[in-house]
């Protein structure tokens, strides 16, 4: 049986990621796809636009088997332990043959290179990241730095034997420029391939990595597209137009309106089956600036040290929040007024996405993979990989939020709170908005098509 694994958000689901799904099904001679989704919040340290049971039932409208949630401490974190998390996740089911993921780049060779480097952490590649952290560059910056450096003074064979692929089979390394190195560690997609190759050479794992060539929009590209548009595009539109989506609820002659096309999105940016959905979201869509009064709350009544101990945190962070937290306005804003150089935005983002969920820096230490396999939805045709992750994996599966009491160690059920803490904290917001009616995690029904 071949079990393709895909590590994801979907927030929301687009036509690029349709294309994934059916593309590495085809390639993979896959009997079965499974998804480890973010839950209720998500990796750049933001909720989620849709709740997690909506982006379920996407996934599994548009291809997929069986839809796991990984767990909250993993999925808000930086792309190190979110990878990590992800493929422990997988591994853990004991069936997935296949890693499927999204890179910007055919040059598959150069990834494996680089990741292999970035894996073993060579001494003279550890100097020049040193250096580069000294001088005061961001990590993602130092890190580029120090892998052109030290490929050019250490590895200048690479330039000879690597090989780009797919299209030019025959053309060597040596036009690939440095310029293609920096511009594979500053797409998100190729950071996350890079972690993802780490991750499985790391824990020894048999499962195949199986890289697509992304399609369409970049992943910061906002520009709204009939063809392969992204996320980021989605949401920012979905924010402008948010006022009018909820209106479309409120009225019926609104939302007959909408039915026929006057959503603020073009039908073909989304599948088909993904677009309904959304059209039909019975919630608020949720953006970081719907949590600037909690976050604002948790900054004011915070010392030093408390602020020091979230994840994504740093003494030197925490007097900063301290000094500036007068200057607060809103999320964005006091993003936008806190990043540095060398303290970036993304890095803000799921800092305060830690303190809102109460993730400290020692639970990464505590919790260094999932401890159980949760069940957001399946297909009814997927029965068959239920049971052989029943017998084969080693992981707990759950499918009753009331079992985890009986499944899970009393260490395992302190993971778990961080995701029933998250699901509570996006009922807060959802009711701020004038919407109570979300359920919480031990009302609400498995998606099951």
């Amino acid at each position: 049986m071949n079990v393709v694994g895909i590590i994801a958000e979907y927030n929301p689901f687009h036509r690029g990621h349709e294309y994934q799904i059916l593309k590495l099904r085809e390639l993979c001679h896959a009997d079965y796809v499974i998804i480890a989704m973010s839950g209720n919040f998500v990796q750049r340290g933001a909720p989620a636009l849709m709740d997690k049971y909506s982006r379920t039932l996407m996934a599994l409208s548009c291809g997929a088997d069986l839809v796991l949630e990984l767990p909250s401490l993993f999925a808000t974190a930086s792309a190190e332990y979110f990878s990590t998390g992800g493929v422990c996740l997988l591994n853990g089911a004991g069936v997935v043959t296949h890693l499927g993921f999204g890179a910007e780049t055919n040059n598959t060779q150069l990834l494996s290179a680089l990741a292999d480097v970035l894996s073993k952490e060579p001494e003279h590649y550890r100097e020049n990241l040193r250096r580069e952290l000294k001088a005061g560059a961001s990590f993602p910056a130092a890190r580029s730095a120090a892998l052109r450096n030290y490929i050019a003074t250490d590895m200048p064979s690479l330039l000879q034997n690597c090989q780009i692929e797919d299209n030019s089979p025959d053309l060597p390394l040596s036009y690939t420029t440095f310029k293609e190195i920096e511009d594979v560690l500053a797409s998100p997609n190729n950071i996350l391939a890079l972690e993802y190759l780490q991750a499985l050479a790391a824990s020894s794992s048999a499962i195949i990595p199986t890289p697509i060539f992304r399609k369409g929009s970049g992943y910061h590209d906002n520009a709204i597209t009939e063809d392969f548009c992204s996320a980021s595009a989605i949401r920012s539109c979905l924010r402008e137009k948010s006022s009018f989506l909820q209106t479309v609820k409120q009225t019926q002659t609104a939302n007959s309106a909408a039915k026929n096309g006057r959503a603020p999105l073009p039908e073909t940016a989304m599948p088909k089956a993904a677009y309904d959905i959304l059209n039909d979201y019975p919630h608020p869509f949720l953006f970081e600036d719907d949590l600037s009064a909690l976050l604002h709350y948790e900054l004011l009544t915070g010392d030093t040290d408390r602020l020091a101990a979230w994840g994504d945190s740093s003494p030197e962070i925490a007097n900063r929040l301290a000094a500036e937290r007068e200057h607060f306005t809103n999320w964005s804003g006091f993003c936008q007024h806190m990043k540095t150089k060398n303290i970036t935005h993304a890095r803000l983002c799921r800092l305060f996405t830690h303190m809102l969920l109460h993730i400290r820096q020692e639970d990464y230490r505590t919790f260094t993979a999932p401890a159980y396999l949760r069940v957001l939805g399946f297909r009814k045709s997927a029965a068959p990989l239920l049971t052989a992750i029943k017998s084969h994996g080693n992981l707990p599966l759950i499918t009753n939020p009331a079992d985890a009491e009986r499944f899970l160690s009393p260490e395992s059920r302190l993971l778990w709170q961080f995701d029933m803490r998250g699901t509570e904290l996006y009922r807060l917001c959802l009711a701020a908005k004038g919407d109570y009616s979300m359920k919480n995690d031990y009302r609400q029904q498995i998606i099951c098509l």
